[in-house]
């Protein structure tokens, strides 16, 4: 079939699925219903994209992406490597993220282009399907040799999240003929393990087809793929396997699994988590556990980025430079944190997505929205691009931001729970079917006052469960004007039980305040900032005209002496209405400096380079007790 033909059928497809869907644009965007009960039921709710609307620093920045990323983007681009087979290595990977981040962002906005997009790229992508099935960019005598399994996983991922969202009946058909011819290959032909790029990452990448897999068996009910995706991990266990579950329930290292490919492996434990959720199996649970409590006890990076080099090093092992935080890292540690949160109800992993989003996620995206780095180090300059060339972070960093509203607030079996902050909407409803609105007045993290009302039809008793950040030494809890004293439960919110009646009031007083990091390991004798949640770093277009080299700024660790303080940012780095900067007093050659810190997420916006970790200044006036935080590297 050319690709008139095609196109022609394609339309033919958009406006069947319109006047099919007719009633879903109407009324709620109702997902597709899972076809099995999960053996385990998340302790918090996964939210529909719609149900969560925010406005704030946060919403700026994920409206940017839809604007300017997802909605311009050629996909005709991302649809190449399928129409000219064979195509590009793992540039088969582009089309699948781009649908997943596109449905979320258009079920969360509405946008009608994202739309109309969506539907044709995707009746596209099923057009370039072959008759058994097969999704992949290689030719045939080159199957299942490098990337083309990882391709299917995010062509699963992708029309599996079309699918729910839309009902499109043509793209599930797609995913189990996929699905089938996965099936049919592995191991009948070969091992999974055997797959793919065996050198690089040990063929993780291949397993990770895991989760689409799960997910595929939940839509369908199908048990043939949940035999699939218990194969899957049986064949970790294989004589050249990585013996994943094995290894995080006794070694515990994640740097001793494989090659320590870090996408690869956390790729792999997202899907999991979710194979977890459907069969109860509490040792795949406890072994992804395992893995995050080793990745923030010793790999992570004060921005949230872990690895480098796309790999787990040893413990704090974590040189400032070096590929240090690829994106798509970053993106599927919040992926993971997101299933871990649904699956256990603890703050613990909405403090790691606090830190993550706001830090390393805000940092490689361009405040503008329209390009994002590959890797965005401790120090250096920003390598922002928009050309997808090479570049399989660029696809990856708007699923990140797309996912946002699907955990920003959530419910609980006991009511309502926050676990970001951002000015905006929040339409949850109860275990027991009952309705509750948010609406959330903040510039937080530019100011440390929420206030939220709470809206219900009618009185109604349940908790109303607040995530204190862990970073806040002092905080306030109001109801209607009036201080409450609230205990935080063993999962780590503060709860506020009473029964609720519309325009009940939630003032939440976070104090921000700065903290002086003290560096140990590879950052001996160095010292970073902090402000609340944000990481600053010295930025040259804040250093005025002279040109400082950043290498000259030391910063003592006395707080008095530093003197530190928020100011509105200049208009150049004002990415959003309510953007600071941060006075410092700094040491330059012996010498006072007046100097401002940016936060990461902003720092080396204009092209210049920037550093967070900068010299400790001893002196007379420097101390090592007092505000100075010592316990977080």
């Amino acid at each position: 079939m050319n690709h008139q033909s095609r196109h022609m059928k394609a339309l033919m497809m958009i406006a069947l699925a319109a006047m099919t869907l007719a009633v879903v644009h109407a009324a709620e965007k109702l997902p597709m219903p899972d076809r099995i009960t999960c053996a385990v039921a998340d302790k918090q709710d996964f939210q529909q994209p719609d149900r969560v609307h925010l406005t704030g620093w946060i919403g700026s920045r994920i409206d940017a992406s839809e604007k300017n990323r997802l909605v311009k983007i050629d996909t005709n681009r991302l649809l190449r490597s399928y129409r000219q087979r064979p195509g590009g290595s793992y540039d088969g990977e582009h089309i699948g993220k781009w649908l997943h981040a596109a449905t979320l962002a258009w079920v969360n906005t509405g946008d009608a282009e994202l739309r109309k997009k969506l539907d044709y790229t995707a009746a596209e992508l099923v057009q370039c399907q072959l008759e058994d099935g097969y999704l992949g960019t290689y030719a045939k005598d080159h199957r299942w040799t490098e990337w083309d399994v990882w391709a299917h996983k995010y062509n699963l991922i992708g029309l599996l999240t079309y699918y729910q969202f839309t009902g499109n009946e043509a793209a599930l058909n797609a995913c189990r003929k996929m699905g089938d011819l996965l099936i049919a290959t592995f191991p009948k032909e070969k091992s999974i393990l055997d797959a793919g790029d065996i050198a690089n990452d040990a063929n993780m990448s291949t397993m990770s087809v895991l989760e689409p897999v799960v997910l595929l068996y939940r839509l369908t009910g199908d048990k043939r793929y949940l035999d699939f995706a218990h194969y899957i991990v049986h064949s970790w266990d294989e004589p050249h396997g990585p013996a994943i579950i094995k290894s995080l329930l006794t070694v515990k290292q994640v740097n001793k699994i494989a090659t320590g490919k870090a996408y690869q492996l956390l790729s792999v434990l997202v899907g999991l988590c979710d194979l977890a959720r459907v069969t109860g199996d509490r040792e795949m649970l406890q072994a992804a556990l395992n893995a995050w409590q080793d990745i923030v006890d010793k790999r992570l990076y004060i921005t949230g980025a872990s690895s480098y080099i796309e790999v787990f090093h040893d413990e704090f092992d974590l040189p400032n430079v070096h590929d240090v935080g690829e994106n798509c890292v970053t993106v599927t540690w919040i992926q993971f944190n997101a299933q871990l949160l649904r699956l256990t109800g603890e703050a613990r992993f909405a403090e790691q997505l606090e830190r993550v989003l706001l830090n390393q996620l805000f940092g490689a995206q361009k405040p503008d929205g329209s390009a994002w780095g590959y890797y965005t180090q401790m120090e250096g300059k920003k390598p922002y691009t928009s050309s997808l060339d090479g570049q399989c972070c660029l696809s990856s960093g708007p699923r990140g931001l797309a996912l946002i509203p699907t955990f920003a607030a959530s419910v609980d079996a006991d009511g309502v729970v926050m676990n970001l902050y951002d000015a905006g909407t929040a339409k949850l409803n109860l275990r027991d079917g009952r309705p509750v609105s948010l609406t959330t007045k903040t510039i937080y993290p530019s100011d440390g006052k929420i206030v939220i009302t709470v809206d219900t039809e009618s009185a109604a008793p349940f908790a109303f469960k607040a995530r204190i950040p862990a970073w806040c030494r002092e905080s306030t809890v109001k109801v209607n004007g009036k201080s409450v004293l609230v205990d935080t439960g063993k999962d780590g919110y503060a709860a506020i039980k009473r029964t609720w009646a519309k325009g009940d009031k939630v003032e939440l007083n976070f104090k921000l305040e700065p903290r002086v990091i003290v560096g140990d390991h590879m950052n001996e004798g160095k010292v970073a900032v902090m402000y609340g949640p944000l990481v600053l770093a010295a930025d040259e277009a804040l250093l005025g005209t002279r040109g400082l080299p950043l290498s000259d700024i030391s910063l003592s660790t006395d707080l008095a002496a530093l003197a530190i303080s928020p100011e509105p940012a200049p208009d150049a780095m004002k990415s959003w209405p309510h953007a600071q900067v941060f006075h410092v007093n700094a040491i330059s050659h012996g010498k006072p400096k007046d100097i401002r810190l940016v936060p990461f997420a902003d720092a080396g916006s204009l092209g210049g380079n920037y550093k967070v970790w900068l010299f400790r200044f001893i002196g007379l006036n420097t101390s090592s007790k007092g505000d100075v935080l010592l316990d977080e590297k």
